[in-house]
């Protein structure tokens, strides 16, 4: 599912808050219904949403009643800049978790994951203070760039394919596409650009490189 969909889907405080419930356990309708007090009916069409989303999924039990989990680690972010707007989703699968009854060895198992989950958390905390220090530099980085395409393109539309390139290589139909440029018109600046060595071509790829 599209990046901006999973925004609207998430936008609803109540299946915000069915997620939030099941990030813990997975739990049956009627437990989400009662934990959150809203209605049945209206639980369903908030499970049936995030089902199609993708975000969760419903299993049986051994009782044949149905319970719902979350589906895979999703990570959406947004990341808002003087220089970029971008919306991006990582997903990482995962096994999926079993409704079982209480157990005397649960506090054993619990006991033996504590550790375990307290020295994955710090090393993720790790991980997310490296990210921002990557993006505080990408940031700076995106505006030096921002600033010298200003200087070398001729007009808008220049710039636009400079700063699309500035992410990656791009052919001419997923710049047509993403700048919403008629292809036999952008045809022409590519053409232009490579023979101002602004740009390169290889293997019907264009690149700043």
């Amino acid at each position: 599912m599209e990046s901006a969909q999973l925004l609207d889907i998430l936008g609803n405080e109540n299946r915000r808050k069915i997620l939030h419930l099941l990030a813990s356990r997975p739990c049956f309708m009627s437990e989400i219904a009662e934990r959150l007090d809203v209605g049945a009916k209206a639980i369903l069409g908030h499970l049936l949403l995030l089902e199609q989303a993708g975000l969760i999924e419903a299993n049986v039990d051994e009782q044949r009643r149905k319970y719902f989990h979350i589906t895979d680690n999703l990570r959406l972010e947004v990341f808002v800049s003087p220089y970029s707007f971008e919306v991006e989703t990582t997903t990482i699968a995962f096994s999926v978790p079993k409704h079982h009854a209480k157990s005397d060895k649960a506090i054993t198992g619990l006991k033996l994951r504590y550790g375990e989950v307290q020295e994955l958390m710090e090393h993720r905390q790790q991980v997310l203070h490296e990210y921002q220090e990557v993006q505080a530099n990408l940031t700076e980085a995106m505006g030096q760039c921002m600033d010298a395409i200003e200087d070398a393109a001729n007009d808008n539309i220049e710039a636009e394919i400079l700063y699309a390139l500035l992410k990656g290589p791009m052919n001419q139909r997923a710049l047509s596409m993403q700048l919403e440029i008629p292809e036999y018109m952008l045809e022409g600046y590519l053409k232009r650009m490579a023979e101002k060595e602004m740009i390169k071509e290889v293997s019907n790829n264009y690149s700043i490189e």
